[in-house]
């Protein structure tokens, strides 16, 4: 019978730190594995050690390679299955295979330290992982721990936070959570940029006095209409709530990379896009001062803080921005060649462009920019009637068609 892996969560203060049951499965292992830190921890051993670095996959290789009588355990820090090891682990060898002996989590020290609740805080970790696209999906949310990479990290996050417009968070730093050189310290999200400290700490942030964010329930795509801010007179550039679901349903399968909104009005798509993908940065252009300032409402109103306003004109405007995995173009202000133009040369392979047309002539020019190019894509003309009451009775009143072309730039 081959034997469990132990994997066992310790804190900073060592061997005090394991449970009965841990220290027994220590006591009694021939193979020890885990990152430097946590061996020194234990101290000496007679057992076969191993490191844990970036080697993973040779850790596992070596676990699936046990012997029957081998008595393995995995050191991690605090709770192994709450961003540790123990999650690849149970994958690799069978949850069946493998006991979780956790500790006091750093995260949950963190916040016990600064005294607030956690049952409320979204939970991250920047560690081994690409930072904006860990953050973007956490902008504006009201309370955040974060496990960190290094003593740069809640500095790097900060300024994270501050490009996007967010200053309005109190941050506690916890340092060395369980050892004799442990802090703690409260600072304004301003304050961290330029800071270093231990390599060992987690970062907690709380917004402070934040606007609430408009929440609707089970609305995945085509928000109401009256949800938007928007002028009282004069044209509403706002593309109606069936249409941007239809609209949405074009975004799919899409390559990594962000996405652009050309001439995004008061922001219906760009907010819905920013919402469907929370992971990417959608970059919204907009030419009217009056309707870039409803954008920003609408973008502050919905959370939606992956969304980046470019005041200015396409495709000028969009001028050394990163290549986008999709293209939206809600309007073009009459420049449809150069935006089309500026879509063919900058759109990344088995990238999307969808597009909202209005007249003919419009369509019939992306349409024969298409083909030429040899793109495959769609058209779909949606016609949408809504009730209105008439002498007594309902009838209904028709929006002006619009159509929605989906094109696929090919993969070479």
């Amino acid at each position: 019978m081959v034997l469990t892996v132990w994997v066992l969560g310790i804190g900073a203060d060592g061997a005090g730190s394991l449970s009965a049951r841990a220290r027994t499965a220590l006591s009694a292992a021939t193979f020890v594995a885990g990152g430097r830190r946590h061996l020194e921890l234990v101290g000496p051993t007679q057992a076969e050690t191993f490191v844990i670095g970036d080697n993973i996959p040779a850790l596992v290789d070596r676990l699936s390679r046990r012997g029957a009588e081998e008595r393995c355990v995995v050191l991690a820090s605090g709770d192994p299955l709450f961003y540790g090891v123990g999650r690849a682990l149970s994958q690799s060898l069978g949850s069946g295979s493998v006991t979780v002996e956790p500790s006091l989590s750093s995260m949950q020290l963190a916040f016990a330290r600064a005294g607030l609740a956690w049952d409320d805080a979204v939970i991250a970790s920047v560690h081994g992982r690409p930072l904006a696209d860990t953050l973007r999906p956490l902008l504006g949310r009201p309370k955040i721990g974060l496990f960190t990479h290094d003593g740069q990290s809640p500095a790097m996050v900060a300024a994270f936070f501050l490009e996007h417009g967010l200053d309005d968070y109190d941050a506690w730093v916890a340092e060395n959570l369980g050892t004799p050189d442990e802090r703690v310290h409260a600072f304004g999200l301003p304050e961290l940029v330029g800071r270093d400290f231990a390599d060992l700490n987690v970062l907690l942030l709380q917004r402070n006095g934040a606007a609430s964010v408009l929440e609707v329930e089970g609305a995945a795509a085509g928000l109401d209409d009256s949800y938007f801010a928007q002028p009282d007179t004069g044209p509403v550039l706002l593309t109606h709530a069936d249409v941007r679901a239809i609209v949405l349903a074009r975004f799919r399968e899409l390559p990594e990379g962000p996405i652009w909104d050309v001439g995004a009005g008061l922001g219906g798509v760009a907010v819905e896009l920013a919402r469907a993908f929370p992971r990417r940065e959608v970059v919204a252009v907009e030419r009217s001062a009056e309707r870039l300032s409803y954008l920003g409402i609408n973008r502050a109103r919905f959370g939606a803080y992956n969304l980046r306003i470019v005041a200015g004109e396409a495709p000028e405007a969009l001028a050394g921005e990163a290549r986008p995995a999709a293209i939206f173009i809600g309007g073009s202000g009459g420049r449809l060649r150069g935006v089309l133009d500026q879509a063919q040369e900058h759109l990344l392979p088995s990238g999307r462009l969808v597009a909202n047309f209005l007249g003919l002539e419009n369509l019939a020019d992306a349409l024969a920019m298409l083909r030429s190019a040899a793109w495959r894509f769609s058209v779909t003309q949606v016609a949408v009637s809504h009730d209105q009451p008439l002498a007594g009775l309902t009838t209904l009143v028709p929006e002006r068609p619009v159509w929605v072309v989906r094109a696929v730039r090919p993969a070479g």
